[in-house]
């Protein structure tokens, strides 16, 4: 036989029964509950000031990369693309009957550029035209004297450039000398390039001095090519043939990094 023995249920220390604290299942009783104001608004706060702290670093990282970049390059305007002129003239007067080429074209060694019918008291020994051939390979950078045209002995009918030894020559002051190095990688920049050309500052032109034999002051343009030197730039060899298709006399912007060829000579040195 089992025997079942109730307990009276103990009265609260107020008297009562005492709130039931028994609630659904799985629902805390009313004092475990969170009766904190939500920390929403504060948890918004500090994501809202780390993102504006990130932005400002990374801004004052920008600007800061941006100031060393500017302060590592020295830009020369009024790059001038230079090269040698090969004129080709006839070795005695006479008119010029053909011009077998144009501006621009490339030739090939030996080509021939044009025909000129000599005068009559040549020599009987002599040919009555002379072809003019192209002495090297090149391009033509001018036609000196036009089909029907009168040409003395020497004089020339067409130049060529040779198109693999293009450069480009820029002023430079010695403050901006002081800050280049032989070697120093560029960027060549301005009309008829899609993209800047890859240059190395090759050389600098020694300063031409007045005439110590002149007691003439000098002009003002005499005393500004005075106070600068000439940079020249040479192609990178991957870019001959880019600079091949300009017109010599063009002027572009060289922008040079100066973090490039560290240690190496000086370009004031070639400051005479």
């Amino acid at each position: 036989m089992t025997t079942v023995v109730e307990h009276d249920r103990l009265p609260d220390s107020s008297g009562g029964a005492g709130p039931d604290r028994t609630g659904p299942p799985g629902q805390a009783p009313d004092s475990a509950r969170d009766t904190s104001p939500s920390r929403m608004p504060a948890v918004r706060t500090f994501a809202v000031t780390v993102l504006m702290l990130a932005g400002a670093a990374v801004g004052g990282t920008y600007v800061a990369n941006h100031r060393l970049a500017a302060g590592a390059v020295v830009t020369l305007d009024e790059a001038a693309l230079t090269a040698d002129a090969l004129p080709v003239g006839a070795t005695g007067s006479g008119v010029v009957t053909e011009i077998l080429v144009t501006e621009q074209t490339r030739v090939a060694a030996g080509q021939e550029l044009a025909r000129v019918r000599r005068a009559a008291d040549r020599s009987p020994t002599v040919p009555p035209v002379e072809v003019l051939r192209a002495p090297s390979p090149g391009t033509v950078s001018d036609i000196e004297v036009a089909a029907g045209g009168v040409v003395g002995a020497g004089e020339p009918v067409v130049t060529l450039y040779d198109h693999t030894r293009l450069s480009f020559h820029a002023r430079a002051t010695v403050e901006q000398l002081r800050e280049l190095r032989l070697g120093m990688t560029a960027q060549i920049s301005g009309p008829g390039l899609a993209h800047p050309v890859p240059a190395v500052v090759d050389h600098v032109e020694a300063r031409v001095g007045p005439d110590p034999l002149s007691d003439a002051p000098l002009s003002e343009e005499q005393r500004e090519a005075h106070d600068q030197l000439t940079v020249v730039l040479v192609p990178r060899t991957d870019a001959v043939d880019r600079v091949g298709t300009l017109v010599p006399g063009l002027r572009f912007t060289a922008d040079i990094d100066t973090d490039t060829a560290v240690g190496r000579t000086p370009a004031v040195n070639g400051a005479g």
